[in-house]
């Protein structure tokens, strides 16, 4: 669905338009939206975690494919929340998932 939104934004734009500067300017392309402090470190720490722990066979393939495709969820999520600015509950709702997302990744851990 974003993939076909992106080619008819594309389509829609004039050629020049979508050209960069090659003196670097962005000028024509958005600018990137500031994402939550801490989601993009937090999530990356877990997939690190993730990795560590399936390379140790302490986790199942299908047990990391269940954890990265949550660590998705919440990284979308926090996308879709940051398009019209984060509330406080919408914060605090998706540090919890990550916070929850990590003791389970840990506590899969253990052997």
């Amino acid at each position: 669905m974003r993939l076909l939104l992106i080619a008819a934004t594309m389509l829609a734009t004039p050629a020049t338009a979508q050209i960069r500067d090659p003196a670097g300017s962005n000028a024509g392309w958005p600018a990137p939206r500031p994402a939550l402090p801490g989601v993009a470190r937090d999530l990356h720490q877990v997939d690190r975690s993730i990795r560590d722990a399936r390379d140790a066979d302490k986790l199942s393939r299908k047990e990391a494919r269940e954890l990265r495709r949550e660590g998705r969820r919440i990284a979308a999520l926090e996308e879709r929340y940051a398009r019209d600015g984060l509330s406080e509950s919408e914060r605090a709702g998706l540090q919890a998932r990550i916070e929850a997302l990590r003791s389970i990744a840990s506590a899969r851990r253990k052997p």
